[in-house]
């Protein structure tokens, strides 16, 4: 993707504006054929947009509001102590536990592996990660003490290879998890 976006600025095919957060669009193209998109350096006129907004659509294009919903979701960073011997995991992998109740894991070349998922731990409590796009200034509810043990409790062979979370984060927030839970004591 940088590639291509680095060829179409060197033809001076578009132009991208890094760190300049868009306030709105104007409805319509003025008689030009140029839309208007204020930002908070300006405005910027330009004949096509393309919205790489994710979770954030709805604060430009209001009519996805109920279209596109932001949530937010917890991941965790799993390592194995140096020297430690560990099975090696040579596909991603998804654990169902019922309904849209999964875990996803996804190893990686250094023998760590990322776990996303623990939705049964903060689904609950819906103001927490439904409709909103901050990163809190900690993990959902119980979701950091979830990862502890994870590879011990649904792998054979991880039962005496230290496997442990090193890290749990929301969002682009991320925690070690001893700054975690000394948050909550």
């Amino acid at each position: 993707m940088q590639q291509l976006l680095s060829k179409l600025l060197e033809r001076k095919a578009l132009q991208a504006y890094a760190h300049t957060p868009v306030l709105r669009v104007s409805r319509q193209q003025d008689s030009m054929g140029f839309w208007t998109v204020t930002t908070k350096r300006g405005h910027i006129k330009a004949r096509k947009i393309i919205f790489c907004t994710n979770g954030y659509t709805a604060s430009v294009l209001p009519q996805y509001t109920s279209k596109i919903v932001p949530v937010r979701g917890v991941c965790s960073h799993i390592t194995t102590p140096k020297g430690a011997s560990s099975p090696h995991l040579p596909n991603t992998y998804s654990l169902r536990f019922g309904g849209a109740n999964y875990d996803y894991l996804i190893p990686r070349p250094d023998g760590s592996i990322v776990v996303g998922g623990a939705r049964q731990t903060f689904l609950h409590d819906k103001e927490s990660w439904y409709d909103s796009v901050k990163d809190n200034d900690r993990p959902l509810s119980a979701s950091e003490r979830y990862f502890d043990g994870y590879m011990q409790r649904h792998f054979r062979g991880w039962e005496d290879s230290g496997a442990k979370a090193e890290r749990v984060w929301t969002g682009s927030k991320s925690w070690s998890l001893r700054e975690s839970l000394c948050r909550h004591l």
